[in-house]
C-alpha cells in the first residue's frame, strides 16, 4: 500500500520536518502537535507556522476520523501517514490513508470543486456547507475541513488516489504553504 521508496524519492532534496506512518489517536496527535509547534518556531515567522500547524491538524484529524484501516492491537486507532516537508519556497503537509472506493468519487469531486473556486467563492462555499451540516452519516462535521485547508494555505489541494483492491483505495492529500 504505502511505498516507502516512492515516498523517499518524493521528499529527496527536501527537509523532512515530520514523518509518521502508523496508528493514530488523540494522545499521539497531541504529542505530535507539540513537537511540530516547537520545530516550526525555529524556521519561520509565527504566522506561517500557525498556518502549517492548522493545516496539519485538520488533515491529521481527517486521517483519525475517516481512515478505513485500524491498528492490529485492539482496532481502536486509525492508521495513516502524516508528513511535513520544507522546501526553499513552501512547507508541504501530506497525509495518506485508506478510504472506501465508493467514497473516492465524492472526495475527488469535492476537491475538484474546492480547487475551481477563488477565495471569495471558497468563503461562500464554506458558509453553505456549514449551513447544510454533515454531508454523510459517517461525517464528523459540516464537511468544511478541506475548504478551510484551501483557504488557510491559499493554494490548491493536491489529491492522488491509488486503488488497492475492490473495496479500498489509498488516498493522499497534500497542500503547499508559502514560506514567504
Amino acid at each position: 500500500m504505502f511505498n516507502y521508496y516512492e515516498y523517499q524519492n518524493q521528499t529527496d532534496g527536501e527537509k523532512v520536518l515530520f514523518s509518521y506512518k502508523g496508528p493514530l489517536n488523540n494522545v499521539l496527535l497531541a504529542d505530535f502537535s507539540n513537537n511540530i509547534r516547537k520545530r516550526l518556531k525555529l524556521y519561520d515567522n509565527v504566522s506561517i507556522g500557525n498556518k502549517v500547524f492548522a493545516i496539519f491538524m485538520e488533515l491529521s484529524q481527517n486521517v483519525l476520523y475517516y481512515s478505513k484501516e485500524s491498528d492490529q492491537f485492539d482496532g481502536k486507532d486509525k492508521v495513516g501517514t502524516l508528513a511535513i516537508v520544507k522546501t526553499a519556497e513552501h512547507y508541504k503537509v501530506m497525509t495518506g490513508n485508506l478510504v472506501s472506493r465508493t467514497a473516492v468519487p465524492k472526495i475527488l469531486k469535492k476537491c475538484e470543486t474546492i480547487n475551481s473556486l477563488d477565495r471569495e467563492a471558497l468563503r461562500e462555499f464554506k458558509r453553505q456547507q456549514r449551513a447544510l451540516g454533515p454531508d454523510t452519516e459517517d461525517s464528523k462535521g459540516a464537511g468544511i475541513g478541506l475548504i478551510h485547508v484551501a483557504l488557510t494555505s491559499d493554494n490548491q489541494l493536491e489529491v492522488n488516489v491509488k486503488e488497492i483492491d475492490e473495496n479500498l483505495a489509498f488516498y493522499v492529500l497534500a497542500v503547499n504553504i508559502k514560506r514567504v
